[in-house]
């Protein structure tokens, strides 16, 4: 439904602990990220969004970790990184939301997680052609629309037991751009 266009080899690893960090511009982006990474993955998700009655036996199926938004969410942290700990893939948005939660920059728990539990991270972005939807679930399963994605290398950072301010802030940063750069990418092939 989405003719999902991949554009090289996965580098997410056949099996060990990994963290997906890719950008997020529509609702759909999970489900291209489930159809390419080759490995099932959880992925963080809003609370309030994971606790809709019609749709949460989807949510709980494929191992969503629902998250207070705009709150420090120990009991989230903590399953992200016992998932990491039994060697699952963590799927994450590190803009933290299409909506008033957005911090284009990334949310430094991503460094946090990164850093705290040593998993590979694989920078990727998706680019959309056509309508998709930020808004609407019924739309992003039903509306047909192109969805190409890309993944970097996995990047590595120095594991610490209690993450510095400092170090979760450069290796988010470093998320940040890696997935800049794969963005860009696309967006040059596909034009």
């Amino acid at each position: 439904m989405y003719r999902v266009q991949a554009f090289e080899e996965l580098p997410v690893p056949s099996d060990g602990a990994a963290i997906i960090v890719c950008d997020h511009t529509a609702l759909g982006d999970p489900l291209v990220l489930l159809a390419t990474a080759g490995r099932p993955v959880r992925f963080l998700m809003a609370a309030e969004i994971y606790a809709q009655p019609r749709i949460r036996w989807a949510f709980e199926a494929v191992g969503c970790i629902p998250v207070q938004r705009g709150k420090r969410d120990i009991k989230a942290i903590r399953a992200m990184l016992d998932g990491l700990a039994v060697h699952e893939v963590i799927g994450l948005f590190p803009e933290g939301g299409l909506d008033r939660h957005r911090l284009d920059e990334g949310h430094t728990g991503i460094g946090y997680l990164a850093i705290k539990s040593g998993a590979p991270v694989i920078p990727a972005s998706i680019v959309w052609k056509g309508p998709h939807s930020t808004t609407s679930m019924l739309k992003t399963l039903f509306v047909p629309s192109k969805a190409s994605i890309r993944y970097g290398e996995a990047l590595q950072f120095p594991q610490e037991s209690k993450p510095s301010k400092e170090s979760m802030q450069s290796c988010t940063k470093e998320v940040m751009k890696q997935i800049e750069v794969l963005r860009e990418s696309i967006l040059s092939d596909i034009l």
